[in-house]
């Protein structure tokens, strides 16, 4: 094998090794992070519309209003 075929498969390599651990890790990380998930979890399975903790009844229909798709029954 010639030195510059050997440096090309071990650019090849190392490349492919950096593309693969990129991808890993932008699947394995908390994407939204805790608050979503802790924001999710607060609110009531059985009525979205009502107001979970932590949250005003204005509050919470100032927030549905910013995401009109998720709580349109809410809003109407």
């Amino acid at each position: 094998m010639e030195k510059n075929e050997l440096l090309m498969y071990a650019i090849l390599f190392v490349a492919v090794a950096a593309l693969a651990f990129s991808l890993y890790s932008m699947v394995s990380q908390n994407y939204f992070g805790d608050r979503y998930k802790d924001a999710l979890k607060s609110q009531n399975p059985d009525d979205i519309c009502a107001a979970p903790s932590g949250y005003t009844d204005a509050q919470w229909k100032e927030h549905m209003g910013h995401h009109p798709d998720q709580y349109a029954q809410c809003l109407s």
